[in-house]
This record gives structure tokens, C-alpha cells and sequence, in this order.
């Protein structure tokens, strides 16, 4: 009876991803486009390096946030345990048959990276290392990569253009030599960028065909392209909310319904934010921005102008974002007046909110009132986002859309309500 062939649980795919594996530099860039493998490559290189060293191979792999590593975590979940490793969730660590150890954390605050200094690795990945702003935090993690055994260590890093990493990763990485070509740092260290796009992933087009689809369609045409081409130079054509996207119009249209979108702050210095309050209608065209507030007020006074701006509009609903400094005028707002109050939980940044909709904007679903006197401020806010000193009005535009685009229809929720107490159910 013939041996039966052993099961193959996971290979580099050509191209970027056998690149990865083989190249012997300790410091790696890896991908610099959507769906070009990345994580799938970061299991691939553990898998290798703990399989060479066993006991002696200590890992560590960091996301942002903890959503973000429970992606990362599931799909370890359909490769890891075929090789024989174990989930140790308490230790939130992979144990390999032959002792090799892999730790998932996740980096919020950039002080954490102290938390590590005692630490030692042989193996260290940073997931989307363009979510960090700055390499500080990083760097400070890199100096716990060290061996008594004399392992060799490995340093990984994978990403995409236009993050907030964007500019610090394209100096380090992309500027200095052409791509796949191994130069030495101006710190010293060896490195080299291996770029991988979607069209490298031939396994995520044939198992998902619609999502360069859907790509296209998640963002502003140069952010997309920078995506698919992993071209670092795209963001710098023009900013997120170009001038050209938006219409006009001059006389207001009967609205189906309309919202007002708050962006609150409590504090007058010269250097803190403003509140902005915006007002928005919605028509089957797209969205109408009706008016803007914007001031530097102390709560007594904000809490003032949101019941009288909503006095003005009467609208549907108040979206208010749920944080610090909007906690306390939620509570106050819902105790003290009927206003329809809607408590908008955020977790994405607000790079992520803006380019969420970015498409709509540039669809020209997006209409502004053009004699209006706040008409200037806001359009150079938007212009100039995210390298302006605010960007307060942003906050409350992305709030707004997003809440409009995900078809949240108010009118809808009434005639809802109407038919639940007529079933009754309500």
C-alpha cells in the first residue's frame, strides 16, 4: 500500500510571497497594495522561521487595534492548528509542536511599546504598519528582537499607501531603492521592499472575483489606484475631498427628510476645536448640506445652540458621536428635551470615515448651498484634510454621510414604529 501524500495545508503563492520567504534580509517591507497577500504571507514566514528553529523561535505579531487582530487571528485559526499548534487564548500565544511560540498583540497607545523592553524575540511583524503615525513606537519594539541561541531575527513589516503611516514608511522603504533591490539604512540596517498587489493574490481573484470590484468602489480614484498599483507617489496628486467633487445649487429643494450631525467640543482657547453642527436633507439625487454652525463654546452655550439649531431645522434626528466630550450633553440633551438623539459609536479613525465615503463625493452626490457665507470655510477644510489645523467640520460631514449613505431612512424607522404599535408589538 502506497504512503499517502501528505497534506499540503498552506504554500507561497508565486511571485511577492515566495520572495518573502526566501529572502534572507532581516528587515523587510512587504505588499503596499490591497489584497496582495499579506497576512497570509506573515503566516507563511512565521511558519518557516519556527519550523527552522523550533524551541529557540520566540514571535510576535502586532496590530493596531484588537478588532484588527482577531482578523488576523482567524485566519491563523484555519492554517495553524493543521500544522499542529495550539491557541492558548489566556496567553493570547500559539505554542507549535516543536516549542516555537507566536504572541498576537495589539499596540493602541504608542507608550505601550515600553511595556516590552524586557522582553526578547527572534521574530517580530507589524500588520498594516501604516496604521502607526510614527515609527517611534516600532522602533522602540525593534530593539527587544535579540537570541542567546543565535538565532537569526526577523523583522517584518506589511502596509498600504495613503494610511497615517503613509509618509515615515515611504522614506525607510519605497524612496531609497527601487523595489526588491537590498540597501543599507541611514541607521545602518539592511532592508528591502517587496511589493505584492492584488493582481500577485491569484487565489483571492479566483475565490473572490468582485472584490477589485468592491475596491474600486471603497474610495477616491487616486487612493484606489494607489491601492491596486501599490503606487506610493498616487496620494500625492491631490487631497482626500478635491474641489472638483462637489455641486451646487441655488435655491434649497423641498427635502424628504433631514438630520443635523454634531461634532462637540467644550473648551474656547485659541487652540482647542470647535463644535460644529451640520444640517443635512436628503433628496433621491443625494445629500444637501443646509447649514453649518461652528463656534468655540463653553457646555451651557452648546447645549444652547443644539436645541436651537434643531428648533430651526426640526429634524429627524441629532446624530451625536459618543465620546468624552460629547457623553455629558447626550445625557443632558435626553433628560432636559425631546430632541431625537442618536449616540454615534466611532471606531474607525477619521482617515478611514473620510475615505468611506469619498466615493459618493466624488459620484457628485454630494450638493452645496452655493451663496451660502460658511460656503468658503467649509470646502477649505475639506480641501486641505488631513493636513489642516482642523478638520471639526470633517468630523460632522463623515458623521453625517455615513449615517445617510447606510440608508438609516428616519422615515422609514417612523413608519416602522407606526406599524409595530399597530401590530402591537411596540
Amino acid at each position: 500500500m502506497q504512503p499517502s501524500e501528505p497534506e499540503i495545508v498552506w504554500k507561497p503563492q508565486p511571485g511577492p510571497q515566495t520572495l518573502l520567504l526566501s529572502c534572507p534580509v532581516g528587515d523587510i517591507f512587504f505588499g503596499g497594495a490591497r489584497g496582495g497577500g499579506k497576512t497570509d504571507a506573515l503566516c507563511g514566514d512565521w511558519t518557516a522561521h519556527a519550523n527552522k528553529h523550533g524551541a529557540n523561535a520566540r514571535g510576535i505579531l502586532f496590530r493596531r487595534s484588537m478588532p484588527e487582530l482577531e482578523d488576523v487571528k482567524a485566519r491563523m485559526m484555519q492554517i495553524f492548528p493543521k500544522l499542529g499548534a495550539t491557541w492558548r487564548a489566556a496567553e493570547r500565544k500559539w505554542v507549535f509542536p516543536n516549542k516555537a511560540t507566536l504572541q498576537l498583540r495589539f499596540l493602541d497607545l504608542d507608550d505601550d511599546a515600553a511595556k516590552y523592553q524586557g522582553a526578547s524575540y527572534t521574530w517580530m511583524a507589524f500588520d498594516e504598519a501604516g496604521a502607526w503615525p510614527s515609527p517611534k513606537p516600532i522602533d522602540m519594539l525593534r530593539a527587544t528582537l535579540r537570541s542567546a541561541a543565535g538565532v537569526p531575527t526577523r523583522f517584518l513589516l506589511t502596509g498600504n499607501p495613503g494610511g497615517k503611516g503613509h509618509e515615515w514608511l515611504r522614506a525607510r522603504y519605497i524612496d531609497p531603492a527601487r523595489p526588491g533591490t537590498v540597501f543599507q539604512g541611514e541607521d545602518g540596517q539592511m532592508r528591502v521592499f517587496i511589493p505584492s498587489r492584488l493582481a500577485d493574490n491569484q487565489e483571492l481573484m479566483k475565490n473572490d472575483p468582485t472584490y477589485e470590484d468592491r475596491l474600486r468602489a471603497s474610495g477616491p480614484a487616486w487612493l484606489v489606484k494607489a491601492w491596486l498599483e501599490g503606487d506610493w507617489s498616487a496620494s500625492e496628486e491631490g487631497n482626500i475631498f478635491k474641489r472638483d467633487y462637489w455641486r451646487f445649487f441655488d435655491e434649497r429643494p423641498e427635502m424628504e427628510f433631514t438630520i443635523q450631525s454634531l461634532d462637540s467640543a467644550f473648551k474656547t482657547g485659541a487652540e482647542n476645536d470647535y463644535s460644529v453642527l451640520t444640517t443635512w436633507g436628503r433628496r433621491p439625487e443625494g445629500y444637501y448640506l443646509l447649514h453649518v454652525w461652528r463656534a468655540k463654546v463653553e457646555f451651557p452655550e452648546l447645549k444652547r445652540h443644539v436645541v436651537a439649531m434643531y428648533e430651526a431645522w426640526k429634524p429627524k434626528v441629532v446624530l451625536v458621536e459618543d465620546k468624552a466630550s460629547g457623553q455629558s450633553l447626550i445625557q443632558e440633551l435626553r433628560r432636559d428635551t425631546v430632541l431625537p438623539i442618536n449616540a454615534v459609536q466611532v471606531t474607525a479613525d477619521k482617515l478611514a470615515r473620510a475615505y468611506a465615503i469619498t466615493a459618493t463625493v466624488e459620484a457628485g452626490k454630494v450638493f452645496l448651498p452655493r451663496s451660502a457665507p460658511w460656503l468658503s470655510d467649509f470646502m477649505e477644510e475639506l480641501a486641505v484634510f488631513n493636513k489642516g489645523a482642523h478638520d471639526d467640520q470633517v468630523d460632522s460631514f463623515t458623521q453625517a454621510l455615513r449615517y445617510l449613505i447606510g440608508g438609516c431612512d428616519t422615515g422609514l424607522i417612523d413608519y416602522y414604529r407606526e406599524m409595530a404599535r399597530e401590530m402591537g408589538l411596540a
